[in-house]
């Protein structure tokens, strides 16, 4: 009998041992570390708690929270909210009040002439011009940072606000103070109200999950939740607890849930490529979206040094900006432009409070401008923090450099054949000059036509002039413009084509030339002289003939006198005709 009362015993110590630790929350401002499997119920927290790797922690019922309390799940460890009421006693929450905001308050209080005060979250100026219309009474031109009113708390008192002031303000609680000399306080969170937006100035605790957070059936008000590692919430009600941050590469299920009450324009954030599973939820409404996607930063790598950068469509609002690309021409790093200049620009996904969901549709045109033309990437805008942008180059080559000849005469023009080709996706007018080794030869290549089409392979013919006699090679490349150098590796190959040697000298002069030049000159004269002469000849010449002697029979008759002494004359021309001439 001892021996069976002494292992029942023991197996019940065994039994204890082993099962989960019982425990609770601190509630004196310590930190307790949670190293196993644990549950608690209820309670008071105020403190830290630190949930190590592989334990867990659940909790349910009603815990009390006091200010900057905080939970820390690290990789690893596990929070699960099962049934739990998380409410924080310190919660401070405000009603964003627009014009044309309804409030109603219906307390069933037997008191006709109650005294209301109203208790807003600034010191309201007169050019706000607020009039709260008070069971269908006007009360005008309300300043201060509080307003008092008789009401009748045996119907419901209605209160409609009418103001044209700018910067949002609201109501952060509503006293009544009835005939039972009680005083009553209505958070704001807790009026009823359609046209307004809940508000809570800040949390009042802090749950920072590395690990894992589950949340069912639960309620949670005035918290920062951060999900660092994935977080499930489903079928939960948080108030106050928005937004709730989700980190990059994270995620978060929110399921058949609902949050009233954002410190933001949003109740949940996204961050960067965080993800999100949105089921049969609500959020706060009106102006505060139900969840947004905000990139960390919009930077846009670019492969130029120096470029225009236009984007239309980008943000939450749309924006079109206009920047540059100013980058160290030698450090690739700076190559770079932010457009995301505010939280704005930087939202890029979103639910509205209507349940309505909108993305960016935004551009990017990226243009590098050269005098060998305007290069440009054209594209959607990338929705990540940082997004690489590529310039469209073309894509260069020279194929051949032909020399008409192996032989060439020093100092005299040399004819080159330069064959280049683009076979890229658009058209260049590039630079190109030649080189006899690291010296620029005297070319005409920065004279000639180098335009090329997309795929078009063209000769190109110069001129070339060597002053030396030796035998050399011409090389040819393209020059590149000073924001197109850095990237010349992205266009075509640095070393440009070598022709084939060619071979200058200097023609030898012949001893003999210059005897042969004068011996042809003094030909010319004669020649040229003896067609003057014989012309003049033809003109002025005349050659003299003497007159035959008659014969005695052959004097004349009838008397005529005939003198045998007297010599008659004949002249002769050049061509022996006669010229009859006289005395």
């Amino acid at each position: 009998m001892r021996t069976a009362t002494f292992l029942t015993i023991l197996m019940i110590t065994s039994i204890t041992l082993c099962s989960p630790v019982l425990a609770s929350a601190p509630s004196d401002g310590s930190t307790v570390t949670v190293t196993d499997s644990v549950s608690w119920n209820g309670g008071a927290f105020d403190g830290e708690i630190i949930i190590k790797d592989g334990a867990e922690l659940h909790w349910t019922g009603d815990v009390s929270v006091h200010q900057d309390a905080k939970i820390t799940i690290e990789e690893g460890g596990t929070l699960h909210l099962d049934g739990a009421n998380m409410d924080s006693q310190n919660a401070a929450s405000t009603l964003l009040i627009y014009d044309g905001t309804e409030i109603e308050i219906d307390e069933n209080i037997d008191d006709a002439s109650a005294t209301m005060t109203v208790f807003f979250s600034i010191d309201v100026p007169e050019n706000a011009y607020l009039n709260l219309t008070i069971d269908e009474v006007t009360n005008g031109e309300i300043t201060g940072d509080s307003a008092s009113f008789t009401v009748d708390l045996n119907q419901p008192v209605n209160i409609v606000v009418d103001h044209y002031y700018p910067i949002m303000f609201g109501i952060t609680h509503i006293e009544l103070f009835h005939s039972n000399a009680e005083l009553m306080i209505i958070k704001a969170d807790e009026l009823s109200q359609t046209g307004g937006n809940i508000i809570w100035n800040q949390a009042a605790f802090t749950i920072e999950n590395y690990g894992s957070l589950v949340a069912e059936q639960s309620t949670i008000m005035a918290a920062e939740i951060i999900c660092n590692g994935p977080c499930s919430i489903e079928d939960s009600d948080l108030y106050g607890s928005g937004p709730i941050h989700v980190a990059d590469g994270s995620n978060l299920e929110f399921v058949e849930s609902s949050i009233l009450g954002s410190r933001t324009d949003e109740d949940i954030i996204l961050h960067d490529q965080a993800n999100i599973d949105y089921t049969n939820s609500t959020g706060t409404g009106g102006y505060t979206d139900a969840w947004i996607r905000l990139l960390s930063k919009r930077e846009l790598v670019v492969n130029a040094p120096v470029a225009t950068v236009v984007a239309t469509g980008i943000g939450y609002s749309g924006s079109t900006i206009n920047t540059i690309v100013n980058g160290d021409l030698d450090d690739a790093n700076s190559w770079k432009v932010n457009i995301g200049t505010n939280e704005q620009k930087r939202i890029v996904e979103w639910l509205d409070g209507n349940g309505d969901y909108g993305q960016e549709s935004g551009t990017i045109k990226v243009t590098v401008e050269t005098n060998w033309g305007n290069f440009v990437a054209d594209t959607v805008a990338p929705q990540t923090s940082i997004a690489n942008i590529d310039v469209v180059y073309p894509q260069l080559s020279i194929d051949k450099v032909e020399p008409e000849a192996t032989t060439a005469d020093t100092g005299r023009t040399h004819g080159v054949m330069v064959t280049v080709s683009n076979t890229g996706t658009i058209s260049v007018n590039p630079n190109v000059r030649c080189y006899v080794g690291d010296n620029e030869a005297d070319t005409t290549a920065n004279t000639a036509n180098w335009a090329v089409e997309p795929g078009q392979t063209k000769d190109v013919p110069i001129s070339w002039y060597h002053y030396d006699d030796e035998a050399v090679q011409l090389t040819c490349k393209f020059l590149y413009p000073d924001v197109l150098e850095p990237v010349s590796n992205l266009i075509a190959s640095d070393a440009g084509m070598t022709s084939g040697e060619v071979s200058f000298t200097t023609a030898e002069e012949v001893e003999e030339l210059p005897i042969v030049l004068y011996s042809g000159i003094i030909l010319m004269v004669v020649v040229f002289a003896v067609i003057i002469a014989v012309r003049a000849t033809k003109e002025t010449s005349k050659e003299y003939v003497p007159e035959e002697t008659r014969l005695p029979d052959m004097e004349p008759d009838n008397g005529e006198e005939s003198e045998a002494s007297e010599e008659q004359e004949e002249w002769l021309d050049a061509d022996g005709n006669p010229i009859i001439g006289s005395d």
